[in-house]
């Protein structure tokens, strides 16, 4: 398993607590300490399960890859690019209504007309 095929293979709360006790165990039979942070992390995982006389470490690894490669199709679809949208303008947390399409245009006999928001109420203009 490549860490590149899924890049964030880890950053699903089940997976990281199954990692978390792979690493124990690794530490308790091999003493070596495992970083969350290492980009090798999942190779090395694999390398010390194949290694290793626990069953329950390669049993781990093993749910590890399923857990990891079930949340793969949502990774993919975050990485996709998509259009990008314009920037709704908000207020307090929440969104202003769109202005309307002659907003801001006015006639040339009028000054200019702004629409004009106070407190997430339309007070003058459109």
């Amino acid at each position: 398993m490549s860490g590149g095929i899924n890049a964030h293979w880890l950053m699903h709360y089940r997976v990281v607590t199954l990692v978390n006790q792979c690493r124990r165990l690794i530490r308790d039979e091999f003493g070596v300490k495992l970083a969350l942070t290492d980009p090798r992390l999942r190779e090395a995982l694999n390398e010390y399960a194949g290694r290793s006389g626990s069953t329950e470490l390669k049993r781990l690894i093993k749910q590890i890859d399923e857990e990891a490669d079930e949340a793969m199709p949502e990774d993919e679809a975050a990485h996709r690019p998509t259009e990008p949208r314009p920037a709704r303008r908000m207020y307090r947390g929440q969104p202003l209504p769109d202005p309307p399409a002659d907003a801001g245009v006015s006639s040339p006999d009028s000054g200019p007309e702004k629409t004009i928001i106070y407190r997430g109420r339309r007070v003058r203009g459109g």
